[in-house]
């Protein structure tokens, strides 16, 4: 049983471990769209190509003692580096507070860090690596085998059509409409693998503000002139904004704080006129 004096010490090393994962989901970014391996070598600077000593590989803290600036060539260090890794620190430790030490938190931060790589990529290469998917289906499949989420395999696999099924049904008529590819596969495959986790219900939820998160993404590139308008626009990143979202408002008992929002407030009457 954790106890409210070790909680503090278990936050701190949740944190922790997130930077760390962010570090090396930069590497991940980077590397498994140019196919090459996360493993080895060494990651070095794109300027000079020297190799970057461990020092200098610290999350966020070497960022800032470099004045984001590499230390032999002096080329600039994007921010996107310790983005991520702040990204991925915050998210491990909300994760954490939300469901506890248990292996639902387990299973559902693998997931959060499987999206914030899919969402850099996607944004960069305007793809979703199939490792990912692969990930996201074998997680699934242990979660399910070993009951490790609050709910069915059954509920798994109606979440599953719920999702994948309806991005699927969505592009064709996108397609059917404008003569030309709405929506890339990876989209339906990974919201497959999303509502494996998530089941119907919060499928649903994740569906809707996927495509509130898309359309105001289109309107603000449009506006700004960031794409033409027969430019593609990747719509991963709303998918995986809008589950995030999802997992970080689940209630204690398993539901979700916008859900009961919505039926508590709106089908009561008081947001009615």
């Amino acid at each position: 049983m954790i106890t409210n004096e070790i909680y503090p010490f278990l936050q701190a090393y949740a944190l922790i471990i997130g930077l760390v994962v962010g570090s090396f989901l930069n590497v991940v970014i980077y590397r498994i769209p140019n196919n090459k391996s996360i493993v080895k070598p060494r990651s070095k600077c794109t300027g000079c190509e020297n190799q970057i000593a461990w020092y200098d590989n610290i999350p966020i803290i070497s960022y800032i003692i470099l004045l984001a600036k590499c230390r032999n060539c002096k080329a600039p260090i994007s921010i996107r580096y310790p983005l991520v890794e702040f990204i991925c620190g915050m998210m491990t430790l909300m994760l954490l507070n939300i469901y506890g030490p248990s292996f639902e938190f387990i299973v559902v931060v693998l997931i959060c860090y499987m999206l914030i790589a899919i969402t850099f990529i996607d944004v960069d290469y305007f793809i979703i690596p199939n490792e990912f998917i692969i990930f996201g289906f074998f997680t699934s499949i242990i979660a399910h085998g070993f009951n490790l989420l609050p709910l069915t395999l059954a509920q798994g696999f109606y979440g599953l059509l719920t999702f994948g099924g309806t991005l699927f049904l969505m592009g064709a008529l996108g397609t059917f409409l404008f003569k030309k590819e709405a929506m890339g596969f990876g989209d339906v495959k990974l919201g497959l693998v999303l509502g494996s986790f998530l089941g119907v219900e919060l499928s649903l939820l994740a569906l809707f503000f996927s495509f509130i998160f898309g359309g105001f993404m289109s309107i603000i590139l449009l506006v700004t002139k960031e794409v033409a308008d027969d430019h593609m626009i990747p719509f991963g990143p709303s998918i995986t904004a809008a589950t995030l979202l999802t997992i970080l408002t689940k209630t204690v008992g398993g539901g979700n704080y916008i859900i009961n929002w919505y039926f508590t407030n709106m089908w009561n009457g008081e947001y009615f006129f």
